[in-house]
C-alpha cells in the first residue's frame, strides 16, 4: 500500500514543482534584465521595476522562493496564501481603475489559493489535513 507522498511526482505536488521553477526562471530573466540595462517592450507591463539594484533584490527573494516551494517549508505556503490575498486586493484595486489584465491577475490568485488549500498540498507543507 502507497503511503500519501509516494504517489506525488517527486515527492511534491507537480504543480508546486512548476511554480519553484516558475520562480527561478523569472528570477533570471530579471537578472537579464538589469544586466541588459533595459527593459525590453515586450516586458514593459510585467516587470517592477527598471531599477537593476531592485530587480536583483526581487530576484534573489525569487530564487529562495522558488527553492523554499521546492523543498516545500512550511513558511512557504503561509508566504504564498498572504501574498495571494494582498495580490487579489491590489488587483481589483486596479480593476476599478481600469486596468485591463488586473481581473485575470485576480482570477490567477484564486485559482492558487484553490490549489494551495488543496489536501495533497496542505500535506506536502507539512500541515495536517483533517477532512
Amino acid at each position: 500500500m502507497l503511503k500519501r507522498n509516494e504517489s506525488l511526482a517527486f515527492g511534491r505536488p507537480f504543480l508546486i514543482t512548476v511554480i519553484a521553477i516558475g520562480y527561478v526562471l523569472t528570477a533570471m530573466v530579471e537578472i537579464g534584465v538589469a544586466l541588459l540595462g533595459r527593459v525590453p517592450a515586450f516586458l514593459q507591463s510585467f516587470i517592477l521595476s527598471e531599477d537593476p539594484i531592485v530587480l536583483v533584490v526581487t530576484a534573489c527573494f525569487q530564487v529562495v522562493m522558488g527553492l523554499a516551494l521546492f523543498q516545500g517549508w512550511r513558511i512557504m505556503w503561509w508566504v504564498v496564501i498572504v501574498s495571494a490575498y494582498v495580490s487579489i486586493g491590489g488587483y481589483i484595486l486596479d480593476g476599478l481603475l481600469g486596468e485591463r489584465w488586473a481581473w485575470g491577475g485576480m482570477l490567477w490568485n484564486v485559482i492558487v489559493l484553490a490549489y494551495m488549500n488543496s489536501r495533497d498540498v496542505e500535506a506536502f507543507f507539512g500541515r495536517e489535513v483533517y477532512y
